[in-house]
């Protein structure tokens, strides 16, 4: 529905010269994840002021990407709109307000006036790494979904000594944006018939750093970070190599490139299809990494982990062989 209505409206994204595609595509499909995963997680929420928060920030954020989609926002307006978002999150209480004390290695630490900027930057980050990933039909999603199947795993198996309801809120969210995608991605994957824009990259991004947050505060001492960013570990390492390429090229690090892994690939040989499903397949190696960092107390979930991640690294290896031995 949302891909003929912008159809008709000419909402779409057209061939140039970093675009891989060659046709026309509508660009707003973040409004069909926002929409699909407001109605399957609506009727199960209860009243909470973090899942109120968590809700209005996460609709601020996707309409700044829907503004994005539609006007081409400057960036310093894109990051204020962000920060607004995250101010959201901070006066309803969503936030990293205790990290590991690794220096006893037991127990945590709270950080105090930390909290805030360290807030900023990871809901910031990982907003931003979406959006800057989300450069093949399908890659994006599907890495989303795999991050959150990861930290709804995770979360299902760890003992919560916080608020059982914005627990039992943050599991239904996570879940309803999951059914989201999986529907989205009938339609995204290649050869994509719509592309979810930046209102659906800001959209994901941003819900997955704020689910990974809320109510973690006294739970595992690993999930607020740890967690997340292994199971976002894919698109975390490829935009900081992306960083560190264009400092030393001395030229401004948000200036976009064809440099990124999937790029890589694609110069490599492989097709979109392929492209994707290696950097799938890498992002569930991540996940399976993530569960095993993860303060799980059922060692038989913990050898499952290892003996899949084991599966999963010989099956990334010898698919990649092939594929560029094919391409020779």
């Amino acid at each position: 529905m949302v891909r003929r209505i912008a159809l008709n409206l000419g909402l779409v994204d057209r061939p140039g010269d970093r675009k891989i595609h060659k046709s026309p595509i509508p660009r707003v499909g973040g409004i069909a994840l926002y929409i699909g995963g407001l109605i399957g997680a609506l009727p199960f929420l209860q009243d909470n002021t973090e899942t109120f928060g968590i809700l209005l920030a996460g609709t601020f954020v996707m309409l700044i990407g829907l503004l994005d989609d539609l006007i081409d926002l400057q960036a310093r307006v894109k990051l204020a709109g962000q920060i607004v978002a995250c101010c959201i999150l901070l006066f309803c209480g969503v936030k990293i307000g205790f990290v590991t004390d690794f220096i006893s290695g037991q127990g945590l630490v709270a950080l105090g006036l930390l909290t805030y900027p360290l807030t900023f930057l990871w809901v910031i980050g990982l907003t931003n790494t979406v959006n800057l990933v989300d450069g093949v039909d399908g890659l994006a999603g599907g890495i989303v979904f795999i991050a959150l199947a990861t930290l709804l795993a995770v979360r299902l198996v760890t003992p919560h000594l916080h608020d059982s309801v914005l627990i039992s809120n943050v599991l239904v969210l996570t879940a309803a944006i999951m059914g989201s995608l999986i529907a989205f991605l009938r339609y995204n994957i290649y050869p994509a018939v719509i592309f979810m824009g930046d209102s659906g990259a800001y959209f994901l991004g941003f819900m997955t750093a704020a689910l990974s947050v809320a109510g973690a505060t006294k739970g595992s001492i690993l999930f607020p970070l740890v967690v997340p960013l292994i199971a976002l570990g894919l698109p975390v390492f490829d935009v900081f190599f992306a960083i560190l390429r264009r400092y030393s090229r001395k030229v401004p690090i948000f200036q976009a490139d064809k440099e990124h892994l999937h790029h890589r690939l694609l110069q490599k040989g492989f097709s979109q299809r392929d492209t994707t499903r290696f950097l799938w397949m890498v992002s569930t190696c991540f996940g399976f990494v993530a569960v095993l960092a993860a303060d799980i107390p059922h060692r038989g979930i913990q050898t499952f982990s290892a003996i899949f991640l084991v599966i999963m690294i010989f099956l990334c290896i010898s698919f990649f062989i092939r594929k560029v031995g094919a391409n020779k």
